[in-house]
């Protein structure tokens, strides 16, 4: 079969689900949830990495800026743990886009199965997502030209699908999230922004809440002194100077966790988005399920 279809089959012949069809919004935003819920310990194995070195790096980046007044060390400290925050959170992120695809097409498979298949290509994912950016900031830059960033933004949004899943470089990654997009932009363009709004909202609540809660707790931290903006930053992003180091420990713990799983939400929605449009214009799930009565790899 050509790269379009080379999901390789697994070794015990597993049928897929009876969820292997074509999808609504309404669908896809019930199965991220029911599909993250049934299968909550392999997202969890995955994220808690995320959650370990996250919260490590947070607290070096402030211990090495919190005492430091050169402005030159600051910014190179800030951009030096942004650059690792990034690059490893992609490396989780392309785990969990594994993981999706897996359990969608009802295979086993396990955290270290999905950060292993996603370390394997990580250098290729690295490079499509250097050319993604590339174009869509470039284009950015002018007033004419975010309409065209827009476009190439949600054309290209599916690029990690055919590396991890089809096996393809990272130039033609682009080109087959285009093809599988094609025709249905402003549908995949609504749903997009549906996952994303839904999983943005789900963090943005428990955030909120999160820090409203700790706020009560640790009681005075000088916000009553201060206006609404600043007011809004030691809501959410406190440093040790205004609550402590002991609160500040507990207080980023807690909002690494809570972003960690949450990451899991939009990338299973995403997938179940790609394999929505192969069945919807390449009749996947047909052809997979010849394969798997079959007993042939694709």
């Amino acid at each position: 079969m050509n790269e379009h279809n080379n999901l390789t089959q697994s070794d015990d012949n597993e049928t897929v689900s009876s969820s292997l069809q074509s999808m609504s919004l309404v669908d896809i935003l019930d199965g991220m949830f029911s599909l993250y819920r049934n299968h909550f310990r392999l997202f969890f194995g995955i994220v808690v990495i995320y959650i370990v070195f996250g919260f490590v790096l947070n607290l070096v980046s402030v211990l090495v800026i919190i005492d430091e007044t050169s402005i030159t060390n600051v910014m190179i400290t800030t951009a030096l743990t942004t650059t690792a925050s990034v690059l490893f959170a992609y490396w989780i992120g392309w785990g969990l886009v594994y993981a999706s695809t897996q359990i969608y097409l009802n295979r086993e498979i396990t955290s270290q199965g999905a950060l292993q298949q996603s370390s394997r290509n990580y250098f290729r994912l690295l490079g499509s997502t250097f050319l993604y950016y590339l174009v869509v900031v470039c284009l950015s830059i002018t007033i004419i030209g975010i309409p065209f960033a827009i476009y190439f933004g949600f054309r290209w949004g599916l690029f990690a699908f055919p590396i991890l899943c089809e096996g393809t470089t990272s130039r033609n990654a682009l080109r087959r999230s285009t093809e599988l997009v094609k025709g249905t932009w402003w549908r995949v363009c609504g749903i997009m922004i549906a996952v994303s709004l839904t999983a943005f909202m789900i963090m943005f609540i428990l955030q909120t809440s999160y820090g409203i809660i700790f706020s009560t707790f640790i009681g005075n931290t000088g916000a009553e002194a201060a206006d609404f903006l600043e007011t809004v930053r030691r809501l959410f992003a406190p440093t040790p100077n205004d609550i402590g180091w002991g609160a500040y420990i507990i207080h980023a713990l807690g909002s690494v966790i809570i972003a960690g799983f949450i990451m899991p939400i939009g990338t299973i929605g995403y997938a179940l988005l790609y394999f929505d449009l192969r069945i919807r214009k390449e009749a996947f799930d047909i052809e997979w399920m010849t394969a798997s009565a079959d007993g042939v790899s694709e």
